[in-house]
């Protein structure tokens, strides 16, 4: 069963909100093509990574490895892998849990960089796939509610040294819905997946490259927990050569 899913797609910041469950079948809109040159961007990850995208498979073949941070100039390489119409429906991402703590909600940014050049006048599409449940009373509405959460979604139980993988077919309309007012998933040659937000059993987060408990005065407000922190061993979970 696919994992509940709610999804932002958006220009830049969120102006379209789409929710629900999961659609498990995705239908292409064009007669399928050759296969052509397909490229999946991933971030360059730091032992401070809660979350590490280990490969990007499809069909079980691994067509992109996971990047980690390495002396310079010995990166990760992003590579190039042949894909027909159907290839963004087909990539299924490989996530693991590198902590001691079990995951309730994570964030993946989805990003088509061939939508913009990123500037004002030409922004690039983006879109949020969130699975899980966000903690209750950590995170409230501009206006002091209560953040919302449906009653069908429940926490992710990602759980410390776990993989879980993510299939986009299993989201594929969702996702091709926010997409095409943009571009067309069959036209798509280049997509970007970056491993964005978590929110931890208890309610502690990771957001922009640091952990962050809530403040349970002010709900609404984090208090950053330093760039030396970490919950578990960085060691651990980590490929050799890596830093």
């Amino acid at each position: 069963m696919p994992l509940k899913l709610r999804e932002f797609c958006a220009y830049g910041l969120g102006v379209l909100v789409l929710t629900g469950v999961a659609s498990r079948y995705g239908k292409p809109d064009v007669a399928m093509a050759a296969p052509a040159a397909r490229q999946v961007e991933l971030p360059i990850a730091h032992k401070d990574a809660p979350v590490v995208v280990t490969s990007v498979t499809v069909f079980g073949k691994v067509v992109q490895a996971g990047r980690v941070a390495k002396p310079f100039p010995d990166l990760d390489p992003t590579t190039p892998f042949e894909g027909d119409d159907g290839w963004i429906q087909n990539l299924t991402v490989h996530l693991l849990n590198r902590t001691d703590r079990p995951i309730d909600f994570l964030q993946i940014t989805l990003l088509f960089p061939e939508t913009g050049n990123g500037s004002a006048a030409s922004p690039v599409r983006v879109c949020y796939l969130q699975l899980g449940r966000v903690p209750t009373g950590v995170e409230v509405l501009p206006d002091g509610r209560p953040y919302p959460e449906g009653p069908d979604r429940n926490p992710l139980g990602f759980q410390p040294g776990q993989t879980i993988d993510i299939r986009l077919l299993d989201y594929i309309d969702k996702i091709r819905a926010g997409a095409r007012t943009a571009i067309a998933l069959e036209a798509a040659t280049v997509i970007k997946l970056d491993p964005s937000k978590f929110y931890f059993t208890g309610g502690m987060r990771w957001l922009a490259g640091g952990f962050q408990d809530p403040d349970a005065q002010h709900p609404g407000k984090w208090h950053y927990k330093g760039a030396a922190y970490f919950p578990g061993d960085t060691s651990l979970n980590w490929p050799s050569g890596g830093r």
